[in-house]
């Protein structure tokens, strides 16, 4: 399959080709038994771009088979390649509630007899109905199911470019796709959007859906138990000049996040999928969004990191750490703007009727030191809080609790603009702007540090230089944990934006072969998310959305959206 991005079957109306999509001309009646009719198409790299089968030169057999509710297949068919060129028909159906479709292809061996041995490529749809004598109209996006050396292209692409967002896995296996910024001016300043999109993994389909009710970008996306999600924080622009003046005690700063969003909102996306709705299965939802009320004011901030987590299945702890805070000093009549020394806490709880209400907000134990978005985590009702001290600081993490907050690590951990990643209880953390104490600032030289800050031990290990770069610093990455190889990775970031890169969570040390992955787009704060395996496949798989090239007015933001089986 050298030079296949992707493949697509699109389980059409009964009169469609499938090599062209033209209409024959003529109407026949279904009677009788459900009736489905297939049309194949294929794309693929830029030496191989038609809408013809020629481009899978290895497919040799494709196995249709149904299943119902119960696990038990009702229909099953093979169909060789030369009865796929063109019209195909697939009749026979047996009535089936909640019914799955899966699709697997089958290569050639060298003598060109289907191996059977090995499916190539496969989809699913799930949650049909087969009813007798009714057409069901079903798209399918095939995957392949081996592990690729390179990213395979979606064939929709973000309906909106942007990076800075956040992508979050739906129970139903979709992808929604929030905030983030879409552009940045030539003064350097990228404003936050409001929109929404979701991507339909069984179709391949990418739908708009309503605005959220505040623009946000580098916020917090919580699943929620009757599908629909928790939005909160996250901050209305993003200057990426350097800060005129650093704020007290700490060195300038490359990014300053401006405007804090203040609102928390429950995001309802639209329901049923792609496939239910266009068939009339299932209740239709509205998409919809609506603000949560609160009890009390949320001390949201600029330069403010957050945590969530799920403490229950109906409620949700949420930590504001950090950040920037204003002052009276004695003496004076106007107030100074310092880093906060606060960390905050409070509950989301869903009620049956999946209305959501906010606890009161309560105060952990003061941190010795300010924080500016520090890299943190959630462990055993403590955080722990890693960078983004002041320049003197001794120290570069801290465990707070409600009762008591201690330091650990050393002044030479103190990192800025990290990315994190949560495992098992402790906090992982990608590159970022190093403390260069002689020169008052942030260092420049490479130092790509994957840090494992421990919570139960409050140490931090690092191994040493280790990310891959084209240049210093790995700063704004994306990352995401592979739970089935226990493994980390790392995409994009300035200075690493068009490779992603994986490591080992145990030894903190890139993977033999192949550590890294070429992107063929450059991608800096991109979003990614791992869909568990059975939603399509027997495997899990990374789906990688956004980016942009450059954080300034000359970056591309990046359209694709790219996936690879873990």
């Amino acid at each position: 399959m050298k030079n296949l991005f992707w493949l697509i079957f699109a389980i059409c109306p009964l009169f469609i080709l499938s090599c062209g999509g033209e209409e024959n001309g003529s109407e026949e009646s279904v009677s009788g038994d459900e009736t489905i009719a297939v049309s194949i198409r294929a794309a693929g790299s830029d030496e191989c771009t038609g809408m013809e089968l020629g481009c899978l030169t290895d497919l040799a057999l494709v196995v249709f088979q149904i299943k119902d509710g119960k696990g038990e297949t009702v229909f099953s068919k093979s169909v060789e390649r030369k009865d796929i060129d063109k019209h195909l028909e697939l009749t026979g159906i047996k009535n089936a509630e909640n019914a799955t479709l899966i699709i697997s292809v089958f290569g050639a061996d060298s003598s060109g007899v289907a191996n059977l041995n090995t499916v190539k490529w496969q989809g699913k749809v799930t949650q049909l109905k087969f009813e007798k004598g009714e057409k069901t109209e079903v798209t399918v996006l095939l995957y392949p199911t081996d592990v690729q050396k390179k990213e395979i292209s979606m064939p929709a692409g973000l309906k909106t470019q942007r990076f800075g967002h956040v992508s979050t896995v739906l129970p139903d296996g979709r992808i929604l796709v929030t905030g983030g910024f879409t552009l940045c001016y030539s003064n350097g300043k990228c404003p936050a959007s409001k929109s929404v999109e979701i991507i339909d993994l069984e179709s391949g389909k990418v739908e708009t859906l309503a605005d959220m009710v505040e623009e946000r970008a580098m916020h917090t996306v919580v699943p929620l138990s009757d599908g629909s999600v928790l939005i909160l924080g996250g901050i209305h622009m993003l200057d990426v000049n350097w800060q005129e003046q650093a704020f007290e005690g700490f060195p300038l700063m490359r990014f300053v996040p401006t405007t804090a969003s203040t609102t928390i909102e429950k995001y309802m996306p639209k329901y049923p999928k792609y496939n239910m709705d266009a068939n009339g299965f299932g209740s239709s939802i509205a998409n919809r969004t609506e603000a949560v009320t609160t009890t009390s004011e949320i001390p949201f901030s600029t330069f403010q990191s957050i945590a969530a987590e799920k403490i229950s299945d109906t409620e949700t702890a949420v930590f504001l750490v950090g950040g920037l805070t204003e002052i009276q000093e004695e003496g004076s009549e106007s107030n100074k703007i310092v880093a906060s020394k606060k960390t905050y806490r409070f509950i989301v709880s869903e009620t049956d009727d999946g209305t959501l209400s906010v606890g009161e907000v309560e105060e952990l134990a003061e941190s010795s030191e300010g924080m500016l978005l520090p890299a943190v985590a959630y462990s055993n009702g403590s955080i722990i809080a890693a960078g983004g001290r002041p320049s003197a600081s001794e120290f570069a993490g801290s465990v707070i609790s409600k009762d008591a907050s201690e330091n650990f690590g050393t002044s030479k951990d103190n990192i800025f603009f990290t990315q994190g990643t949560v495992v098992n209880g402790n906090l992982y953390t990608f590159g970022g702007y190093e403390l260069d104490s002689a020169a008052g600032g942030l260092a420049e030289s490479n130092r790509n540090k994957v840090r494992k800050w421990s919570v139960s031990g409050k140490d931090v290990s690092a191994p040493g230089d280790l990310l891959r770069t084209r240049g210093n610093n790995i700063v704004f990455p994306g990352s995401v944990y592979d739970s089935k190889n226990n493994r980390l990775i790392v995409i994009g970031g300035i200075n690493a934006s068009d490779i992603y890169q994986v490591v080992n969570v145990d030894s903190l040390a890139l993977y033999g072969e192949p550590t890294s992955h070429a992107m063929n787009d450059k991608r800096i704060m991109p979003s990614a998310a791992v869909v568990p395996a059975g939603i399509i496949g027997d495997k899990p798989m990374i789906v990688i959305t956004g980016g942009t090239s450059e954080l300034d007015s000359t970056g591309s933001l990046v359209q694709t959206i790219k996936i690879n089986n873990l």
